[in-house]
């Protein structure tokens, strides 16, 4: 295994704390950054044509919105990585983090299909490496990739996972790969397979359990700690799951994206999607949507609904937003919601690890800055 190096690790901890002050003191500059521009395909995409045609709203503890979609963003779709999956709990549990010998097999449940899929360990991999990241990013970015996702579904085992291969959602057949790729499938193919040899069988550990490597798109210049998106408790079981400066985010397209939704809209949405206990916004609107108060990684953490206490997440669910890192305003009856990164932002940053692999970090101090005090380990 490669080495980790403390000083490389220093520089690019300095390079992130200058970033990290840049976005933070001049936004304004960042905004108006030519590259920025809200139409562009989010640069997390998939190969050609790989991306769902849908925003999906991040894993939630919460009931998931009902049949009513939200709004349609204005910037390009890309997918959230992690939806569909099985998260944690409140509590932070998953499924059995045992570390004990790996069945050769992952089992799957395909909700496109209906049936119960036995993958072979390294195919399973390959799919969800290729269903999950951009295989133009650097290399080492998909070596990190690869391992939090190992290890991550390895936590799940004991029961089957859930995926949907007509989504590309966790896993895809490779016929499924061969079809949409075309000319370039053998070039693709190669790049997935050079990864697998390299970390399979890798995992990350947390005093000797393997972690909840949870991962998500684009953070808003900084992860959030688990305990302020899935609850009390959780950053006692997950203490690697810690706010990280991410600021690279910010220069990637789908960073920035804008939702504006007319009172009548607001209030279905939120009626949807509270159906069993709707906040009452008979008011005025101007009072629907108050006391909010954000994390120190910018995200919105708790909120007053119409007279009901609300967490981020759940306004992020149930108004369709990228994350929860918004601000709104309220113009002649139409709100206005300006949104900075995509996904539930607790883990590793996917823009955040291409940004580093491009500056020279190994996926071994890609892992580290995103899990810290978690341990590789070789299978």
């Amino acid at each position: 295994m490669k080495p980790t190096s403390h000083s490389g690790a220093k520089s690019l901890l300095l390079t992130f704390l200058a970033l990290y002050a840049i976005i933070t003191l001049v936004p304004a500059a960042v905004y108006g950054a030519s590259h920025w521009s809200k139409e562009a395909k989010p640069n997390m995409l998939q190969p050609p044509a790989s991306s769902p045609d849908t925003v999906t709203a991040a894993p939630s503890t919460s009931s998931s919105p009902s049949s009513t979609p939200p709004p349609t963003m204005t910037a390009s779709p890309i997918p959230d990585f992690l939806a569909g999956l099985q998260m944690p709990d409140q509590s932070g549990q998953a499924a059995s983090a045992s570390p004990s010998a790996s069945p050769a097999v992952f089992v799957l449940e395909d909700s496109a299909t209906g049936e119960t899929l036995q993958v072979p360990e390294r195919e399973f991999l390959a799919a969800a490496i290729a269903c999950e990241m951009d295989l133009a990013s650097p290399e080492e970015a998909l070596n990190a990739q690869a391992v939090a996702a190992y290890t991550y579904y390895s936590r799940q085992r004991q029961q089957p996972i859930h995926c949907d291969t007509a989504n590309w959602l966790v896993y895809v057949p490779e016929s499924s790969m061969e079809e949409r790729w075309g000319e370039d499938f053998s070039s693709y193919k190669a790049i997935l397979d050079t990864v697998v040899d390299q970390v399979f069988g890798q995992t990350l550990q947390y005093n000797g359990q393997l972690a909840l490597t949870s991962y998500f798109a684009i953070s808003p210049g900084s992860t959030e700690n688990v305990e302020n998106v899935w609850g009390t408790g959780s950053y006692q079981e997950h203490p690697y799951l810690q706010a990280v400066a991410s600021p690279g985010d910010c220069f990637s397209d789908g960073y920035l994206s804008t939702l504006s939704l007319s009172e009548e809209e607001l209030r279905d949405a939120v009626t949807s999607y509270f159906s069993d206990d709707i906040p009452d916004l008979s008011g005025s609107p101007d009072t629907w949507l108050t006391d909010i108060e954000y994390t120190p990684s910018h995200l919105v953490k708790t909120a007053q609904l119409g007279g009901k206490t609300v967490t981020g997440s759940q306004l992020r669910s149930a108004l369709g937003l990228r994350s929860a890192g918004f601000q709104f305003t309220l113009e002649e009856g139409v709100f206005h919601f300006t949104v900075h990164g995509w996904g539930h932002c607790v883990g590793m940053s996917q823009a955040g690890a291409v940004f580093l692999a491009k500056r020279g970090a190994s996926y071994q101090e890609i892992l580290q800055h995103y899990y810290p005090g978690t341990e590789l380990v070789s299978g």
